[in-house]
């Protein structure tokens, strides 16, 4: 009504155009006056055509060459120009108002495109335009879409029986009914229950169509202008490095600029800080960062559009070249020259960008959702386009990334935590596990960080410079040698230890013997070690028994419970062993964490491990 009331398109409009060859067009009606041009920009993100309208009576108004501007920042390549209203003027005004059109488009991605005068009212040229724009499909090329499904939002209602209905432009990927996607951000599942394309059901959409799409487990309130519907969970960001270009009218910005910033359908009040110029001119460009107030998912190359900050003037716009960059508080020449190599060479010197950020390994899948891109395309830009300072790394799933300086890093880190570790136990063969090494190499917190050090470790077992012990990691080096004086008081001690049978073993007494024998407290640790690196004894707490004193329990109380699976009480596997409450405690926290037995109330009862062992040591009619 009010579009009615005021004659201007105010909000988008939706339609498709069946063309004389069968093509059909969607079309996007966008508003022309100045006061909406934000969402003229959210109704041009992603279109492939341009159909300019210059009323004849009129000619070129001031917004006609913001939206010939704003068009070439989308990067548009190609378009129509209607000249409406033919049939109110004469044959001069009209030939006045296409040089008009001709000396706008000079320069432009337009300069070549066809003026096609037409009237609304007589249907004067309309044909004309259908067969203007269908020459326009054969040379408009496609434009790289990528593989992640992605979709700014810009309406959403409600369709009784339905549900909720969201619709857009597909600007990447594609979705099919039944799949789930995500409202990003923050981030909600939802799942496509019907797709509708120019008005009939569809089964799939894909890049370039206009879509709309009734979703399970949306609400209307759920939605804010700026969302995206994706295939994946992409990450949010507020933060972009991007390259921007200023229009020849444009005021100019200085190191630290506001604007008002729009990509697709996001909207916001924007900081902007230049990277490699102390300030920008009017037809300048230059490599920027975005400070943004609310997230926005975006992606590389995705274009944008900046404004005056009281929204009466478009300054320019551009692409981002890093959509999760780190906050460049200075502007080094380094920073500045790698900033300059991904806007250049696009997603492969971003990928490398984004490795050379972290201080770890990066998995395949971790980048591709940094990054926001599909696994097959950062597999194909691995394979083909990584620079010469990012390792690819092989693991047992799947590949890790990182620079050739992290890894030397941790590999240093790495060997000096194993040498200390032999330090720490002479007396062993092992060495330390990975597990072990996590933490000393900073790595503890990573969830990958198991796999991704792992892969570490083996490229230095390659190159000669650690081995395997068993389940460890030792030097390449190490040698254990056991003197006859050490080997005496090692069989002194463990002989007491092993004659303790299922007597708790008492502290005073194994230091007693071990002051006899000439061994000091250190040496006494060192020693214990030793037996339970080689399994002589078990560590239990600070307890240590015996192996065939636990050995020969593990096996009695594996055949008592394969015989009565109700379980044992302490009390039950005392009698059957002859041993002390204590001990008894001790032997079940032991096979606990063997996860061999698993205490149900009173009683431990045997595990499906333990069920196995069992078969195992006793034998199949167990």
């Amino acid at each position: 009504k009010e579009e009615k009331r005021r004659g201007i398109t105010i909000n988008l409009g939706f339609t498709h155009l069946l063309l004389p060859s069968g093509n059909t067009l969607g079309v996007v009606d966008v508003p022309g006056h100045k006061n909406f041009v934000h969402t003229m920009v959210a109704g041009a993100s992603g279109i492939d055509i341009a159909c300019l309208v210059v009323a004849a009576d009129e000619g070129v108004m001031p917004q006609t060459r913001e939206h010939v501007e704003i068009m070439s920042i989308l990067g548009m390549k190609n378009g129509v120009v209607a000249l409406t209203k033919a049939d109110l003027v004469d044959a001069d005004v009209l030939g006045m108002a296409r040089d008009e059109v001709r000396e706008l488009l000079e320069g432009t991605f337009l300069y070549k495109a066809p003026v096609v005068p037409v009237s609304a009212k007589t249907g004067e040229g309309m044909e004309d335009l259908r067969a203007a724009l269908d020459d326009c499909v054969d040379y408009t090329t496609e434009r790289p879409r990528g593989e992640v499904f992605r979709m700014f939002i810009d309406r959403v209602f409600t369709v009784a029986g339905f549900g909720t209905v969201v619709t857009g432009s597909v600007i990447g990927g594609m979705v099919k009914t039944g799949d789930t996607v995500y409202l990003l951000p923050p981030e909600k599942d939802l799942r496509v229950r019907r797709l509708e394309h120019h008005g009939q059901e569809v089964a799939e959409l894909s890049a370039g169509d206009r879509a709309s799409m009734n979703l399970v487990g949306l609400n209307r309130g759920d939605f804010e202008r700026g969302m995206v519907v994706s295939d994946r969970r992409l990450r949010a960001t507020t933060l972009v490095d991007a390259h921007l270009r200023l229009f020849d009218h444009a005021r100019s910005l200085g190191l630290w600029s506001h604007g008002i910033f729009l990509m697709g359908t996001y909207e916001a009040q924007a900081r902007i800080h230049s990277m490699d110029k102390d300030g920008i001119q009017g037809g300048d460009t230059a490599i920027v960062q975005v400070h943004l107030p609310e997230p926005c998912v975006a992606m590389a190359g995705d274009r944008f559009v900046l404004r005056g900050t009281s929204s009466d003037i478009t300054l320019g716009g551009g692409e981002i070249i890093d959509p999760a960059p780190l906050h460049h508080r200075r502007r080094p020449p380094g920073l500045i020259r790698r900033l300059q190599r991904i806007a250049e060479g696009k997603l492969p010197e971003l990928v490398a960008a984004e490795v050379r950020k972290g201080i770890r390994p990066v998995s395949e899948r971790t980048l591709a959702t940094e990054v926001n891109v599909s696994l097959r395309e950062l597999a194909s830009i691995i394979d083909t386009d990584m620079p010469d300072d990012i390792l690819v790394m092989r693991a047992e799933r799947e590949r890790y990334l990182t620079t050739t300086t992290s890894c030397n890093r941790l590999s240093e880190a790495a060997i000096k935590a194993i040498a200390a570790h032999h330090r720490r136990n002479p007396l062993n063969e092992d060495g330390a596990t990975t597990e072990e090494l996590l933490g000393k190499v900073g790595m503890a917190a990573s969830p990958e960080g198991h796999e991704a050090l792992n892969t570490i470790l083996m490229r230095l077992e390659q190159a000669g410079k650690i081995k395997r012990v068993r389940h460890t990691w030792a030097s390449a080096e190490h040698r254990v040698t056991i003197s006859p004086e050490l080997k005496r008081r090692i069989e002194a001690v463990e002989g007491y230890l092993k004659g303790c049978g299922m007597q708790t073993p008492l502290t005073a007494e194994l230091e007693r013997i071990a002051r006899k024998n000439g061994t000091d407290d250190r040496e006494m640790r060192r020693i214990l070690r030793h037996l339970v690196g080689t399994r002589t004894v078990y560590d239990i707490d600070g307890v240590y028994l015996h192996a065939t004193v636990v050995d020969v329990v593990r096996k009695k109380l594996l055949g008592a419970l394969m015989k009565r699976p109700r379980g044992l009480t302490v009390a039950e596997f005392r009698d059957l062993i002859g041993g002390n409450r204590k001990i008894c405690l001790l032997l079940y926290t032991l096979f606990d964490r063997e996860g061999i037995t698993e205490r149900r109330g009173d009683v431990r009862i045997p595990t499906d491990k333990g069920k196995r062992q069992a078969v195992e040591l006793l034998g199949e009619h167990q």
